[in-house]
Parts: structure tokens; C-alpha cells; sequence
């Protein structure tokens, strides 16, 4: 084997310039017989670095193949002049996992190789799978930004802190926000009271999501200028997370209803939401577009403002402004 392992160029070469899937497949095949030998007969780090490096290399290389010769799912039904699966050895979950090595770019595939030879580091299918799904999940989020920025380019989305920015937007129909929950932002809620209270109409809503975790103190805080009013359940669409605090699986989030005046809510309102989908592409604490659409519904008339302080990627401006209504926002980031 060790008079082999030193012949990189010419396997380099072989797995470059081969068109061929059977001569890929042996090559990639072999390459793997050289890692388990390698582990087993305890060769240096740099070795087995270096080999699981070609293997990759051989690896991609099958994978572009496939994607030009195999339709991705497929089993029996594929076209007389394509080679099937069975024949080249591939299973059906191997091509997947090939193809998705093919799928990460270049310049990236290449630089994890050249971290992974500096690092003696190995690199394994798993391992270039998951970089390819993130590598496609950077280019979905790049792509959806642009998309949300086309969507809210017409929405006036202040920049800066919301208390000034948005001092002169008063009558307010209502306002619509997601402040943040950890502890260090727990002034917002006050900040955002005081603001509710000078700049909403007399009866208008403030209507703020709230982690569960510093729920008391929020209403607290919220109540000393505003009147409580209800807490709304936003379901989470059969989704959890851990709230390590207290070692509890949170399905749901709660939605804080708070009046500039009457207590009583102006027609019957269902207090259980739905979020269909938790949406992270623009902001880190972005919410779905689907679990604010019944708020605005029961909390503004088309053509009311609505505001939100902090607007974050503008979801709730855009639900809003395709409802008709009138959206202004402030967003200090």
C-alpha cells in the first residue's frame, strides 16, 4: 500500500480527467479500501488525512456524474440510454449523498480539502453533506433576503432607536411588535409602554410577544401605563424548544394583549394562534408571516396604522401592509 499512497498525482489525476462512472466508482471504492487499511494498520495522521481527501475528491467527482446522468429519487424508471444505479454499484441513498457533495461549490469544497490537509484533519461523507445542506441553506437565505427586501421597499422602516424615530407617529391604531426576551432587554417593555401610552389612540392596542421566562415581570412592567387586557396563545405548529432555565419543552409562545384605555376587547376574539411556520431567513428573532395575520385581523380595520418598534426583518409590516393597512416600523439594527 505505501508505494501506492505516494502516487497522489496520478490518483488526482485519474479522479479529474475520468468520465467514466465505472472507472470513478473503482477509484472511489478503492480509496476507501485504503482508509480502512490505513486505520487499521495505524497509519499517521497525515496519511489518513491525505487519503480521505482523495476520497473525497473521487467522491464529488461520482457525485457530478450522477446529477448529470441520474434524476435524484428515482428507481426504476430511468431512461434506456441511462446507466442504472444497480448496474454502476450505487445505492439509491449513496447517489443522494454523492450528488450532494457535487452540489457544494467549488471554492468551498476546495477550501475545506486544503483546511483539512493543514489540520491533518479527516473528512468524512457525513461531514461534506452537512456543509453541502448549509451551503445550500446560505444560498435559500440570500435568495429569500432579497425577495424581503423587494416586498418591504415601499414600507417605511425607520432605522434607529424607536423612541426617536418614531416620535412623531402618533394616532395609532394599533401596535404590533416582537421585542426581544432576554433579561438585558427587559427595559424595552417599559420604554415600549410609555410610548404606547402618548402615542396610541384612546382605546388602541398594544399587542407584544413575550418569552415565558420573565412573563411577570413584562406585564408588570407593560401595566404600569397601559390596561391589561389578555393573553393570547401563539401554538407553535408542533414545534419546541428547550427553555434550559427550567428544563421545559416550550410549544407555544405568549402574546400579550395590553388596551390605552377599555378593557374590554371591541367583538369576540379567539385566544389560540397558529404559526405554520417559524421563519429565520432575514432576522435572528424573525417570527412566520402566519401567526400575525389573526392579530391584525382582530386588532386594525384596512387603512388603520399599524406600528411596529421593533421590526426586525419587517414581518409584521409586510402582513399588515398586505392587508391594507398602513405600516410604519423602526428597527435599531
Amino acid at each position: 500500500m505505501s508505494q501506492e499512497l505516494i502516487q497522489w498525482d496520478k490518483i488526482r489525476t485519474a479522479i479529474e480527467t475520468s468520465k467514466d462512472i465505472e472507472v470513478l466508482t473503482a477509484l472511489k471504492n478503492k480509496l476507501r479500501a485504503y482508509q480502512v487499511l490505513a486505520e487499521q494498520s495505524k497509519q499517521s495522521a497525515e496519511v489518513q488525512a491525505k487519503i480521505a481527501i482523495y476520497k473525497a475528491r473521487a467522491d464529488r467527482k461520482c457525485g457530478e456524474w450522477l446529477k448529470g446522468n441520474i434524476k435524484q429519487g428515482q428507481r426504476s424508471d430511468l431512461s434506456q440510454d441511462v446507466i442504472s444505479l444497480k448496474k454502476i454499484g450505487v445505492s439509491l441513498n449513496e447517489s443522494h449523498r454523492l450528488q450532494r457533495i457535487a452540489e457544494i461549490p467549488e471554492a468551498k469544497f476546495e477550501s475545506i480539502l486544503q483546511e483539512a490537509e493543514v489540520e491533518t484533519k479527516k473528512i468524512t461523507n457525513n461531514m461534506l453533506v452537512n456543509i453541502a445542506k448549509e451551503a445550500e441553506k446560505e444560498s435559500r437565505i440570500k435568495s429569500e433576503q432579497q425577495v424581503r427586501k423587494q416586498d418591504i421597499s415601499d414600507i417605511d422602516i425607520r432605522k434607529g432607536d424607536f423612541k426617536k424615530v418614531l416620535s412623531d407617529v402618533y394616532n395609532i391604531d394599533a401596535i404590533i411588535t416582537d421585542p426581544p426576551y432576554p433579561k438585558e432587554y427587559i427595559e424595552c417593555f417599559s420604554e415600549l409602554a410609555k410610548y404606547a401610552q402618548a402615542h396610541l389612540k384612546r382605546d388602541g392596542f398594544l399587542v407584544a410577544y413575550s418569552g415565558q421566562f420573565h412573563i411577570p415581570e413584562v406585564i408588570k412592567r407593560l401595566s404600569e401605563h397601559l390596561t391589561y387586557v389578555w393573553t393570547f396563545c401563539l401554538y407553535m405548529g408542533g414545534k419546541s424548544q428547550i427553555v434550559n432555565g427550567v428544563n421545559i419543552m416550550c410549544g407555544w409562545k405568549p402574546v400579550l394583549i395590553f388596551s390605552n384605555g377599555k378593557k374590554k376587547m371591541r367583538f369576540p376574539a379567539y385566544d389560540v394562534l397558529i404559526s405554520e411556520a417559524r421563519e429565520k431567513h432575514s432576522h435572528e428573532w424573525q417570527q412566520s408571516e402566519s401567526g400575525v395575520k389573526k392579530l391584525i385581523e382582530i386588532f386594525s380595520e384596512p387603512k388603520d396604522l399599524i406600528v411596529d418598534p421593533f421590526a426586525g426583518s419587517g414581518t409584521f409590516l409586510k402582513v399588515a401592509n398586505d392587508m391594507g393597512r398602513k405600516a410604519i416600523g423602526a428597527e435599531i439594527k
